[in-house]
């Protein structure tokens, strides 16, 4: 099975050596954010980032972005959207609450951005409340009082879970579930974990499994575990 950590680094060198780093920065951001990181892969990434950093000193330092810069590029996406959220990043971000309310009430979001600008604003300690629509619900929340998504009882357990079923006989397989468990985590924020831990180990499991097409493997899981096939569904 190929390892999505591997594959995950040599996509970041293959931006630096294009010299993209506005991409390979953005990958690596967005990897650190995630609440599980093997160790191994995070001390790359942090090698990475100060690799990216000591290029670009040798570059004219990135302009200041006017508020409708920093909306225009949240919903241009991709690059230009990591831009504006690294941008963010290093300012006082109430002063672009505006900017951000704006980007949540539009109607072209993207929900990791949006995922994204609530951890910042939370960092932050923003304490203004803030709207987003969430599968066509809309609500209302203030940043300051979210938590973080590793501290997230029911995530927390999911991961002990995960590790304790696969961590030994196959931790290539744990290490992918907990990726797509976290990056599940982290796309339902600033809401929180509405499954048991039990049904979302099953469902990133099944997830995993069917991604390589080992229908086997997935009802192998279900028996060793007497899992109801049935009641597991999609986690995406």
């Amino acid at each position: 099975m190929t390892n999505y950590y591997q594959e995950l680094i040599e996509r970041i060198t293959r931006y630096i050596e294009e010299e993209s780093y506005e991409a390979a920065s953005a990958l690596i951001e967005e990897e650190l954010k995630l609440p599980y990181v093997p160790a191994d892969t995070y001390d790359r990434l942090i090698g990475l980032r100060e690799q990216i950093r000591g290029y670009l000193t040798r570059e004219p330092v990135t302009r200041f972005l006017s508020a409708r810069e920093v909306l225009q590029d949240l919903k241009r996406g991709g690059e230009k959207a990591y831009r504006a959220i690294m941008f963010l990043n290093k300012v006082n971000i109430r002063e672009y609450l505006d900017v951000i309310q704006d980007y949540l009430l539009s109607d072209d979001t993207d929900r990791m951005i949006v995922s994204v600008l609530f951890d910042l604003c939370h960092k932050q300690e923003v304490n203004t409340l803030l709207q987003y629509c969430d599968n066509g619900t809309w609500k209302q929340v203030r940043p300051s009082r979210l938590q973080d998504v590793s501290d997230n009882g029911i995530f927390r357990e999911a991961m002990k879970l995960l590790g304790a079923r696969f961590e030994n006989e196959n931790p290539s397989f744990a290490e992918l579930c907990r990726q797509i468990l976290a990056e599940y985590a982290y796309l339902k924020y600033p809401d929180p974990l509405d499954k048991s831990a039990s049904i979302l180990v099953s469902e990133a499991v099944r997830y995993v499994y069917m991604a390589y097409g080992d229908q086997a493997g997935w009802k192998q899981y279900c028996r060793q575990y007497g899992v109801d096939e049935k009641a597991i569904g999609e986690l995406f």
